[in-house]
């Protein structure tokens, strides 16, 4: 999924940045410790995969860590239906997440679903985008 999604969707940050994320949130390793750590929903058209989320719900405040849909179905509303399932997922508290700066699409989407922005934080490397923290109370 993210090698579906990140290269188009990242596009405005550059290679070595979706090579990064890659490498960081996408590899076998970190697809593993995710299915172990949270709860993952897969969207799917009945013969492939259309989008991906999880919620981390270990803590005082759930944090969605991931909410990905490849290109060729963004705008049919398989991101809108995965984000009210991890949203139903941590009914009474409050739900985080992030994107990052310059994914104007992604600031769009998650502001038409209630979400504000409560931090920022600094790219990890010069000239990298920053990260925007969200949050939306129960």
């Amino acid at each position: 999924m993210g090698h579906q999604t990140w290269p188009q969707t990242y596009a405005f940050a550059g290679p070595a940045y979706i090579e990064h994320g890659l490498a960081t949130w996408w590899s076998p390793e970190a697809v593993e410790r995710s299915l172990h750590a949270t709860t993952v929903l897969i969207a799917e058209d009945g013969t492939r995969p259309l989008g991906t989320g999880n919620i981390d719900l270990r803590g005082h405040v759930a944090i969605i860590w991931k909410l990905y849909v490849v290109p060729e179905a963004q705008g049919t509303g398989t991101g809108s239906a995965l984000l009210t399932e991890l949203v139903g997922q941590a009914p009474d508290l409050p739900v985080r997440l992030e994107y990052t700066d310059g994914n104007h699409r992604a600031a769009r989407f998650y502001a038409a679903h209630g979400f504000a922005e409560v931090a920022r934080e600094p790219a990890g490397r010069p000239g990298w985008p920053d990260t925007v923290w969200l949050e939306r109370t129960p």
